[in-house]
């Protein structure tokens, strides 16, 4: 038994003690009982409310009962369950009388009216049981949307670190630097470019998910950026289903897609390759491929090594859409394919 619930033995103990009790002074001072009814009233009252209330606590962890918070529902499960138990510790009650009776014969109706005290008891326990246990839920799912929140905050971080890639980041200054003088043009439209990836790196940080249109539009400028690099050994080609425009995505995705099948594909071969995109929508399921020139063979480091990469990407899927989302890699020679399913 977990600390959290250390609390429920003996207060239900305590709690059925004070009961039976109360109930055994309210009858000796009316005077109308026998010795042998107080006592049996008082094992009864006891035994019988301990039972029945623990039955009912395991029935609801058994089964975990669902309770929603809805006035009317939450009124209907409580008479009804008082009713229910207030008729079983009846039933015990009769039960222990039994052997008592001797010859006399057992009224049937007195006993039928005390299930009324007995279910405004049943209620007075239900209700403070069910408060205690909706306000505990509530907590939990508290701390669990916390936790959430925690674990979304540090992939974020990480992902920031990968978005602003060291590499990249030299890399493109350095280019820019160079075709300052060759191509002044070309090195303001360059520096565009890299202001727009930069800022929205920045920008979309802290944010869950981003349309899809604008992912697509900063990739094109991240690729032309690092074509600049790779020149002729790279080309790309961008494929998107206009129906998933609209559609969004976690932000940053297709390009951390990109930056691995360049880092583990296209800059390890020596004539350099390919990297196409490809983005559809097969009925709920909005599919994000990324295909790049390479092999598994060479790439064995895909799965393992990637702060910027894989498990950055897994991690966030995970937060944000639990089974609802898949991230696959497969080889189908020359190319690698990985792909991310995202059930809406």
């Amino acid at each position: 038994m977990s600390k959290k619930q250390s609390w429920f033995w003996p207060v239900q103990i305590s709690c059925w003690l004070l009961i039976g009790f109360l109930n055994w002074i309210a009858q000796y001072s009316s005077g109308s009982f026998s010795n042998v009814n107080l006592y049996l009233n008082l094992a009864g009252m006891c035994a019988g409310g301990f039972a029945v209330t623990s039955l009912y606590r395991a029935y609801f962890r058994r089964y975990k009962a669902t309770i929603e918070i809805n006035a009317t529902r939450l009124v209907a499960f409580l008479f009804a369950s008082a009713f229910v138990q207030a008729a079983l510790w009846l039933v015990i009650l009769i039960i222990m009388m039994l052997p008592f009776l001797g010859n006399k014969p057992l009224s049937i109706m007195p006993i039928l009216f005390q299930i009324v005290p007995l279910m405004g008891i049943m209620l007075a326990w239900d209700s403070v049981y069910l408060g205690y246990y909706l306000v505990r839920r509530y907590h939990s799912t508290e701390v669990e949307k916390w936790k959430l929140e925690a674990e979304v905050r540090q992939a974020q971080l990480g992902t920031l670190r990968a978005q602003i890639n060291p590499h990249f980041l030299f890399n493109s200054l350095n280019n820019i630097r160079a075709l300052i003088l060759e191509d002044p043009s070309l090195a303001r439209q360059t520096l565009t470019r890299f202001s727009e990836i930069f800022r929205h790196a920045l920008q979309h940080t802290d944010g869950r998910e981003i349309n899809l249109a604008e992912e697509v539009d900063i990739l094109k400028q991240y690729l032309e950026l690092v074509k600049i690099q790779y020149e002729d050994k790279l080309t790309y080609h961008i494929n998107v289903d206009d129906a998933c425009l609209a559609d969004s995505i976690p932000p940053m995705v297709l390009q951390l897609l990109v930056e691995n099948a360049i880092k583990h594909g296209i800059a390890l071969q020596n004539n350099g390759g390919e990297i196409r995109v490809n983005i559809s929508r097969n009925s709920n399921k909005l599919i994000l491929m990324v295909t790049n020139t390479g092999t598994l063979a060479i790439n064995n480091r895909l799965e393992d090594s990637l702060g910027i990469g894989l498990n950055n990407i897994k991690e966030r899927l995970r937060l944000l859409y639990g089974n609802n989302a898949t991230l696959n890699v497969t080889e189908e020679s020359p190319y690698v394919n990985v792909t991310i399913t995202i059930i809406k």
